[in-house]
């Protein structure tokens, strides 16, 4: 997998690319091999090279574990020059045989160890962890603290515990999957065998799914019509100020696939971006910014994170609406102004897709579900042709995401009309300058349009395609 594919990656696949980043940092002479569900050291021991296992097992966490042992498997061949006592020390130092097992921690200790560890490593897109940061208190509150909570800190760990807390949730539900995941996580840290063999026996398939909402773009304009009062009068204390950034902000969504909170923190609403390697994004309000290309940075804000931090997106505009950047004042960037009355880091993390619910629960929305307007984006750009590989990377998500999940949430309409009208991909550059020749036999006065017109549609500049047409006259 690509390293663009990797930023964007989720779940399992970002598992495997994230393992395959943790075995380049192996030490020479040491290898990382997955076996299933664990991972096994690769190392040579005499005239043999062979997968050893060293009790780690193929999670984030795992990774991490084995790395290290690795480094230490390095430095032993170093240094133990008898096959003998190298594996008496293999035993203690890499699968701890020897050690003191976990019956005497009790669960207040092995969440400090859990809790040790989250904050060591970087995020799952290497950022480093901040405690002062509430993207990364609330990350823990919901991944272990949700959870953990329920164990009486001064027992000692043992395997009832582990069953009472996951009985605490219905069997089925992404939330049963998640809790059985950190339960495992705290068994895994503590060494404890007997807990990790009882949560190993679980069921946790999902079984469960929330509704997911369509929305098309001829409701969504005729809601925003009357929300604006163009179809009609409005109450006469309606806050139309408050209604046009958030429906500005609800356009965004449509018009670039932003999950909400990424609609503030965009960098170049109003001045030009520039970026690590010293080139200039155009602000979104500059009338002479035609690709109107938005850089979409890593915090809120709000202090919070972006879920796949920096990336730059472009405008998915269906053909069956050319002018949507001007229906929907695109270019008049009206940010809602709302800010966060609680300090708490859930609160704040949760707080833009909170706020936005409520209006559209309030101005009664066709859909409550802001992601609705982020896969109808999606469909917008399926329309006009545009590849399923730039429409992943302006969205912030891998191919693998978009055919899996993203076109599995169509409206019937738009369904109908991706099927009738969408546009058929662009031919390459080559083609379209042999097309442009020919009509050039022709129509030889045409060649100032067609460049000007060729440059535009495949963004070079245009005497680069002035060059091509009359290279066969060279």
């Amino acid at each position: 997998m690509s390293k663009k594919n990797a930023d964007h990656s989720i779940g399992y696949e970002r598992l495997l690319v994230h393992f395959s980043d943790v075995q380049k940092q192996s030490p020479k002479g040491v290898g990382l091999k997955r076996t299933g569900g664990t991972i096994a050291l690769q190392f040579k021991v005499g005239e043999t090279r062979k997968a050893y296992g060293c009790s780690s097992t193929f999670t984030y966490d795992g990774m991490a574990d084995a790395l290290k042992k690795a480094k230490k498997v390095a430095e032993a061949l170093k240094t133990i020059d008898s096959e003998t006592k190298f594996w008496e020390w293999y035993d203690d130092a890499i699968l701890e045989k020897n050690s003191i097992k976990a019956d005497l921690l009790t669960f207040g200790e092995a969440i400090a160890l859990v809790e040790k560890d989250f904050w060591s490593r970087p995020s799952r897109y290497k950022r480093k962890r901040d405690r002062l940061n509430p993207s990364d208190v609330s990350c823990w509150n919901v991944t272990y603290g949700q959870y953990y909570k329920h164990f009486p800190t001064e027992v000692k760990i043992n395997p009832g515990n582990f069953l009472a807390v996951a009985d605490k949730f219905q069997v089925g539900t992404k939330t049963y999957k998640d809790c059985i995941s950190a339960l495992k996580k705290l068994a895994r840290i503590a060494n404890h065998e007997s807990g990790l063999t009882k949560l190993n026996e679980l069921k946790t398939i999902q079984v469960e799914f929330k509704d997911l909402q369509t929305i098309t773009l001829k409701n969504f304009l005729t809601w925003r019509s009357t929300l604006l009062g163009e179809n009609g009068e409005i109450h006469p204390r309606a806050n139309l100020d408050s209604r046009k950034r958030w429906l500005w902000a609800f356009s965004m969504q449509i018009v670039y696939g932003l999950r909400i909170h990424e609609v503030f923190a965009i960098q170049n609403l109003e001045k030009p971006f520039k970026t690590k390697d010293g080139i200039f994004i155009p602000s979104l309000n500059d009338s002479q910014n035609n690709t109107n290309i938005i850089v979409i940075g890593e915090l809120t804000g709000i202090g919070t994170t972006t879920k796949t931090s920096y990336r730059l997106a472009r405008p998915l505009i269906p053909p069956s609406c050319p002018n949507l950047i001007e229906k929907l004042e695109i270019k008049n960037p009206m940010l809602p102004t709302s800010q966060p009355k609680s300090f708490d880091a859930d609160n704040i993390r949760k707080f833009y897709a909170v706020r936005a619910r409520k209006q559209l629960i309030t101005w009664k929305a066709p859909f409550t579900q802001t992601h609705a307007l982020r896969h109808l984006a999606n469909l917008n750009g399926m329309t006009a042709g545009i590849s399923q590989e730039i429409r992943s990377q302006s969205l912030g998500h891998t191919p693998q995401m978009n055919e899996s999940v993203y076109k599995k949430r169509q409206h019937t309409t738009e369904t109908l009309n991706l099927l009738l009208n969408s546009n058929k991909q662009a031919i390459d550059l080559l083609s379209a300058i042999n097309e442009a020749r020919s009509l050039l036999e022709y129509f030889p006065s045409s060649a100032p349009v067609l460049s000007k017109l060729l440059s535009k549609i495949y963004s070079k500049d245009e005497s680069e395609i002035v060059k091509l047409l009359v290279l066969d006259k060279q």
